[in-house]
């Protein structure tokens, strides 16, 4: 079992230390030729920390105890209405271990209850299959399959 998952304001410091452990994972790649190892450039970084800000993005570091396992991004956010959450486990370690449905749950109650959203959208590529188990675990439901992706929500419950 896991230790205890929580998540926390994601930092620059933070992106940094979680792109230094960063791999790809092959398996999202629909054209494998396509795939590259990642490789760790502090301005990249930088670029993409830029972007989440510009976007009004909440971004969440998904914390197991001390260590930083993955990122979580609350995007499309239209107050009071809804919003798309966005998952990545830094690496190879940090995956097939509960980690992402305990990271989502979190989410889906902080969504509902702090930010009041009603609705949460998510979506994984048709051949995630691990993403797409993850998004059923956390309670979430298989709305539409388009294109390469599968699209699921989740609804607060009327009443809370």
């Amino acid at each position: 079992m896991p230790k205890t998952v929580h998540l926390l304001p994601m930092t620059a410091e933070m992106y940094h230390a979680y792109f230094q452990e960063y791999q790809n994972d092959p398996d999202l790649y629909l054209d494998k030729a396509k795939y590259a190892e990642y490789v760790y450039d502090p301005e990249r970084v930088n670029r993409y920390i830029q972007r989440q800000i510009d976007l009004n993005r909440v971004c969440l570091a998904i914390m197991e105890g001390d260590n930083m396992a993955g990122e979580l991004i609350l995007k499309n956010i239209e107050p009071r209405t809804a919003a798309t959450l966005s998952i990545c486990m830094k690496n190879d370690t940090y995956k097939n271990r509960g980690l992402g449905t305990q990271a989502e749950r979190l989410a889906i109650q902080y969504v509902f209850h702090d930010l009041d959203i009603p609705v949460l959208y998510a979506d994984a590529l048709l051949n995630n299959t691990r993403s797409q188990r993850v998004l059923e675990k956390a309670g979430f439901q298989r709305v539409r399959t388009e294109g390469n992706f599968m699209y699921y929500q989740i609804e607060r419950p009327a009443g809370i």
